[in-house]
C-alpha cells in the first residue's frame, strides 16, 4: 500500500525511537494514533527521569488514591 513520504518518515522516526520493526511500531500507531505514539519517545525532562528511577529504586509502600494524586501531582510539578 502506498503511503505520503511524511507518513514514511514519521514510522521511520518511531522505528528509531521506539526500536521496534515497522510493523509493530504500525499496528501501536493505529491503536493510539501516530502523533500520540510518537509523544511517548520524546524526552522526558531531566528532573522527571530522575525522580522515576529514584522511584523505581524503592520498595513498593501501600498507598490511598488521594495519597497517590497527591504525590503524582508533586513530581508533575518538579517538586
Amino acid at each position: 500500500m502506498e503511503i505520503s513520504d511524511a507518513l514514511d518518515a514519521q514510522i521511520t522516526e518511531g522505528m528509531n525511537v521506539s526500536e521496534l520493526c515497522k510493523a509493530d511500531v504500525i499496528r501501536q500507531a493505529l491503536r493510539i494514533g501516530l502523533p500520540q505514539f510518537a509523544a511517548r519517545f520524546q524526552p522526558p525532562p531531566l528532573w522527571l527521569e530522575e525522580r522515576i528511577r529514584e522511584a523505581l529504586t524503592e520498595p513498593a509502600e501501600m498507598t490511598s488514591r488521594k495519597e497517590f494524586d497527591r504525590a503524582m501531582k508533586a513530581i508533575a510539578n518538579g517538586r
